[in-house]
């Protein structure tokens, strides 16, 4: 700031106005920034501060839970039927899918190894929220999957005229990729959906309260103080306040 300016003689654009050169002008002295400010080198303190503090009280809004509980109890027996035959049509396609493949690996004599590591999965209980719905744990039996089947495949015989050259035909089994079924889990004919439970919910919506938020905002330079709160309280009733203050060395800016 106290460092003087110089500023030469130039031509303002799209016009022929011509400005008079400038020549050590000082902002400090000039402009009486010295009067006001206590150093060239500013400096300012700022702090926002929000605080939202949790209201333990609830309001409760009617609303018709129940109703929505006695729609959906008796469709709980349809949902399991829709199930079984799902389950029904899953069991066919790899019964058959398995019957196909054991065809193939009797005719070539070829073994199956099952995987030794366990072929069962276990979902843990549950419970969904806001329906009320509590469904226990349950353990399947999983079918296991294989990834080569035996296919034969046969190479054409010919034979080269004048020469008397021939070759037979030959037929080769060789590995195709699948993905055959190679154990179907007799648990698959029984599988079932898990019992499950869907609680009557209460007839009202809780709503938490409003709670109690306060803002500070607080700003000091050697020009001026500004300090502003707001604050938005529940008692009895909603209580609003604000406040602000200012403080400068310039008598326009308090």
């Amino acid at each position: 700031l106290n460092i003087p300016l110089t500023i030469p003689e130039m031509t303002l654009p799209y016009t022929k106005v011509m400005t008079p050169p400038l020549r050590d002008f000082s902002l400090w002295e000039r402009t009486g920034l010295k009067d006001f400010l206590k150093t060239t080198k500013q400096s300012f303190d700022l702090s926002v501060n929000a605080q939202y503090k949790k209201n333990t009280d609830r309001h409760f809004i009617p609303f018709p839970l129940g109703a929505v509980y006695d729609v959906l109890s008796p469709d709980i027996s349809a949902v399991h039927h829709h199930f079984e035959k799902v389950r029904d049509k899953m069991l066919d396609f790899l019964t058959k899918s398995y019957n196909k493949a054991k065809v193939k690996f009797d005719k070539y004599k070829v073994e199956t190894s099952l995987d030794k590591l366990p072929r069962t999965i276990r979902i843990p209980g549950y419970y969904i929220p806001f329906v009320n719905i509590v469904v226990p744990p349950f353990t399947a039996e999983m079918p296991t999957i294989g990834y080569m089947v035996p296919k034969e495949m046969s190479t054409p015989g010919f034979t080269i005229p004048g020469i008397g050259f021939s070759l037979p035909s030959y037929t080769f089994v060789l590995p195709s990729l699948e993905f055959p079924v190679l154990h179907v889990p007799t648990s698959l004919q029984k599988l079932t959906l898990p019992d499950f439970e869907i609680l009557r919910p209460s007839d009202h919506i809780p709503i938490p309260a409003l709670g109690n938020f306060t803002y500070g905002f607080s700003f000091k330079s050697s020009v001026i103080t500004l300090n502003t709160n707001v604050g938005l309280h529940n008692h009895s009733d909603i209580v609003a306040h604000f406040r602000s203050s200012s403080f400068s060395v310039i008598d326009a800016l308090q």
